[in-house]
């Protein structure tokens, strides 16, 4: 019988690690936080102001890491070397290739089943945008198109903290939808937090593309897309509720300028009065990612590859 606990009581993890754990009835044993002061219950859960306490009381085989990117390292660490059978550690894990590469070593000597909280892919809309762009319909992938927009004003985001804690998860995706990197050249015009940031990648397949991270304040309502072309078709999406796609037909006659044969499909989510917030915990892959997980699904390496794709980023800007 496993017996799960979780590390953390900030924002993300109420309002999408532990609800997305509920929806799939997941019982929760024990929550640590040093928030927490030795309270009998936080939200109905026993709970613990000292992690290493909370591990050393209840054994569990199962635990969820959900801090601060600076203190995840450590705690992940602390949670290796105690024994743990299956681990899952929001974004990132480690703030560097080195320590990726590090917990990544450890969890293979301790043989312990880790989980890095990527979830873009297992977002219905981006499992939809690869299932598309996989078909022989759509052709080889030739060429992408990444935007990823948030405001500005967090104190310390520059480049490098912008990558790590906010653009890291459309890194991660690139990963996933394209493969491996060749090369990488990239160009900025930040200034302290204001991050304005452009890099070209080529893939080691031949896909080529670019993708835009920007924090800046005239970018309030965050926005995420990714256009990409094939040989015979292109998706994008519009946040994580839309799909667009077109396949070409191969329709030669002449004159279509006078009809209606041109073809651009959208698909979007079932919306009823009963949806509730919990349906943004599907659409953008928090209760997928919670489900591999606790199936046993691991993806520790693509941590080490996100964070190895992080630094290319960064040092083709100290090329300039």
């Amino acid at each position: 019988m496993n017996k799960i606990c979780v590390i953390g009581n900030e924002v993300h993890a109420t309002q999408n690690i532990i609800p997305s754990m509920r929806e799939l009835n997941i019982d929760i044993d024990a929550i640590a936080s040093e928030y927490l002061n030795n309270q009998n219950e936080f939200d109905g859960i026993k709970c613990y102001s000292d992690y290493k306490e909370m591990l050393e009381k209840e054994q569990p085989n199962i635990v969820l890491v959900c801090k601060t990117a600076e203190n995840q390292y450590r705690i992940a660490k602390d949670c290796l070397n105690f024994g743990i059978q299956k681990l899952f550690v929001e974004k990132p894990m480690g703030m560097n290739s080195i320590e990726a590469k590090e917990l990544q070593e450890l969890a293979e000597s301790k043989n312990c089943q880790v989980m890095v909280g990527f979830m873009k892919k297992f977002s219905p809309c981006y499992l939809k945008m690869k299932e598309i762009m996989s078909s022989s319909e759509f052709g080889r992938v030739k060429q992408f198109n990444a935007e990823f927009y948030i405001t500005s004003g967090r104190v310390g985001w520059n480049n490098e903290i912008f990558l790590k804690k906010g653009g890291i998860h459309f890194v991660n995706l690139l990963l996933w939808l394209f493969g491996e990197v060749e090369e990488v050249k990239s160009f900025s015009s930040s200034v302290d937090n204001n991050v304005s940031l452009t890099s070209i990648i080529k893939f080691k397949n031949g896909i080529v593309g670019n993708i835009n991270f920007v924090g800046l304040t005239s970018w309030k309502g965050k926005r995420e897309r990714i256009t990409i072309t094939g040989e015979n078709g292109y998706v994008y999406n519009d946040g994580v509720k839309e799909v667009h796609y077109h396949l070409d037909q191969n329709i030669t006659r002449s004159n279509r300028w006078q009809t209606l044969d041109e073809e651009e499909i959208t698909i979007k989510p079932y919306l009823t009065s009963a949806s509730g917030g919990v349906q943004d915990l599907y659409l953008h892959g928090y209760i997928g990612e919670i489900k591999s997980f606790i199936e046993g699904n691991r993806f520790i390496k693509d941590n080490v590859a996100t964070m190895e794709l992080i630094d290319l980023i960064l040092d083709s800007l100290n090329d300039l």
